[in-house]
């Protein structure tokens, strides 16, 4: 039998959206969490968004809630026996996600675009089905968000720093963020 054309009205976009129906049981609380605040909508042009962006907005909790709720993922993860360093990672995420969403409107945007959860879900499901070679990537977010710390704590001790220089000195680390899959 021949197919049938299907009809389209323009590109299709793939979305990089996890399908909930193919998630492992195990874990299926972390992925409905992490879809839900991170990128359970989709803005036009195809920018997928959650309720965490909006829960910042809250002010004096929105960001302490934010927080709690990804530390949920982070204590899944340590239930189901997911390497210390990899919980280590997963806590970063949350830090770096709260503390830059502690800023007014402008962190509720970082917390729209850095999405924590998701990559702390997907932290997690490689842990579960995926190859021990994310361990090494682990390491050296790690260690490098040692680093930054070390330079930061440093710099204030000796009193000379400004926020441009310490913006400077975190941009490696917010480099490895996206870089390193996660």
């Amino acid at each position: 039998m021949a197919r049938a054309l299907e009809p389209t009205s323009g590109p299709r976009h793939q979305t990089d959206a996890l399908n909930p129906e193919v998630v492992d049981p195990r874990i299926e609380d972390v992925e409905a969490l992490a879809r839900w605040l991170d990128y359970a909508f989709v803005a036009p042009g195809g920018f997928r968004f959650g309720l965490a962006g909006f829960i910042g907005l809250i002010p004096g909790v929105g960001d302490i809630l934010d927080a709690l709720l990804s530390l949920y993922i982070v204590g899944r993860a340590v239930q189901v026996g997911i390497p210390r360093v990899t919980i280590t990672r997963m806590v970063l995420n949350v830090g770096i996600e709260s503390l830059a969403g502690a800023v007014p409107f402008l962190g509720a945007i970082f917390d729209t675009v850095f999405k924590a959860n998701r990559r702390n879900y997907r932290l997690l499901r490689t842990h579960l089905y995926g190859t021990r070679t994310q361990t090494r990537k682990d390491w050296l977010f790690v260690i490098g968000a040692a680093v930054f710390h070390a330079l930061q704590e440093e710099q204030i001790a000796h009193r000379s720093f400004d926020i441009g220089h310490l913006a400077l000195m975190g941009a490696p680390v917010t480099l490895a963020a996206y870089t390193l899959p996660a």
